[in-house]
């Protein structure tokens, strides 16, 4: 499924970088440690949806290191094509998308931080593209990422879970 010349099991050792951020208003604000191999561009149609645009920037943490600072946000629960419940996370007021997150504790767990939404924005460089089936005929692959046609297994990207 990888479309690039490197080999999946080899990973270099994960790398995490503390991120915050708020929605539009500022009524939500959040902080997390996010795994800078799991940062990436997202292709899917729901995404496309969520996002009102071609893809969207997110980036994965651990659920254990991501917590909501301030204000409560609304949630919506989202099937997955994989079957999976992601809970989607947004600002109630102004509707901006947070993350989304395992629905339950006992389910598949990553927190995927929107990256538009952290106030280190600028420095996020995405690493992987996921989805790239998806992706509109328009769009150029990222120079430098690794593409994924769907959703690859956590593990590649660093993740333990």
């Amino acid at each position: 499924m990888l479309a690039c010349d490197s080999d999946p099991q080899v990973r270099m050792k994960e790398d995490r970088m503390k991120v915050t951020g708020s929605c539009f208003c500022g009524d939500i604000r959040f902080e997390g440690e996010v795994n800078e191999n799991a940062i990436g561009v997202c292709h899917c149609r729901d995404c496309q949806i969520f996002s009102g645009s071609a893809f969207r920037l997110s980036c994965g943490a651990d659920p254990t290191l991501f917590k909501f600072t301030q204000g409560t946000p609304s949630y919506f629960d989202k099937s997955t094509d994989s079957g999976r419940v992601r809970r989607m996370a947004f600002c109630g007021r102004c509707g901006t998308h947070l993350a989304s997150l395992p629905a339950s504790e006992r389910d598949y767990g990553y927190v995927s931080i929107r990256i538009a939404c952290t106030d280190q924005f600028d420095q996020i460089t995405p690493r992987v593209e996921v989805f790239c089936k998806s992706r509109v005929k328009w769009m150029e692959p990222l120079q430098g990422s690794e593409e994924f046609d769907e959703m690859p297994d956590m593990a590649i990207l660093g993740e333990d879970q």
